[in-house]
């Protein structure tokens, strides 16, 4: 008997929660900050700055430079996304695990959505998730209710205690608690537990090998 029958469905974060892809944006970010007169950022600065999407983050870091910043930003990425990016230890393996389980499995990311539904194609993670929510898919990105409440919708499930949300960051954790979803925070992914902790939707925090036995509602 599967060990996740009390799950209605998962719904994930991508960047830093399933897939290894900060460099690749600290990379494309710096480019487009140092051609504007800004500095570039570490990796540390990268996790902790970026969590909004772009069409949130780019005017109000670049004000009338963000339409050309963003190209900069995007083309910058796609250049380095197929060398870089890549898929976190273990995910493939969890996610395989909840598909045969019979649990859907959906993605609210901030990633822009034609370049997030491209990157689960390039991992040959297509037959894995009912629906992919990146930005620009609904009027509103994360946190904004809209992407899980879209993401829920077309994945025919509704959003309740039986959806948690797994991201790896404070704005996953707003995103949830504005859905009223559990959330769980990985730790030490882009950010330390004790931060995570002490964010206000007081959410679970686990390491990501401790991530599978607290789905299947054991822990």
């Amino acid at each position: 008997m599967s060990t996740y029958t009390h799950l209605d469905a998962v719904i994930w974060d991508w960047d830093g929660t399933l897939v290894d892809s900060f460099e690749t944006i600290r990379q494309a970010y710096n480019v487009a900050r140092t051609t504007f007169g800004l500095s570039a950022w570490t990796l540390e600065e990268t996790h902790a700055n970026v969590a909004k999407s772009g069409r949130d983050t780019f005017p109000a870091m670049f004000g009338q430079n963000a339409d050309a910043a963003a190209d900069i930003f995007y083309k910058t990425y796609a250049a380095l996304a197929p060398k870089l990016v890549k898929a976190k230890p273990g995910r493939a393996a969890l996610l395989q695990e909840l598909v045969a389980a019979n649990v859907p499995l959906a993605v609210v990311s901030n990633k822009r959505g034609d370049i997030l539904r491209q990157e689960c194609t390039a991992l040959g993670w297509d037959g894995y998730f009912k629906v992919l929510i990146g930005s620009g898919d609904e009027v509103a990105d994360k946190p904004d209710p809209a992407p899980m409440q879209s993401a829920a919708k077309k994945t025919g499930v509704l959003l309740s205690k039986k959806t948690p949300y797994v991201g790896d960051a404070p704005i996953d954790g707003e995103a949830a608690e504005k859905v009223g979803i559990p959330v769980i925070l990985l730790a030490e992914e882009t950010h330390q537990a004790d931060l995570l902790a002490a964010t206000r939707e007081a959410p679970r925090v686990v390491k990501f090998n401790e991530l599978s036995y607290v789905l299947s509602g054991k822990g």
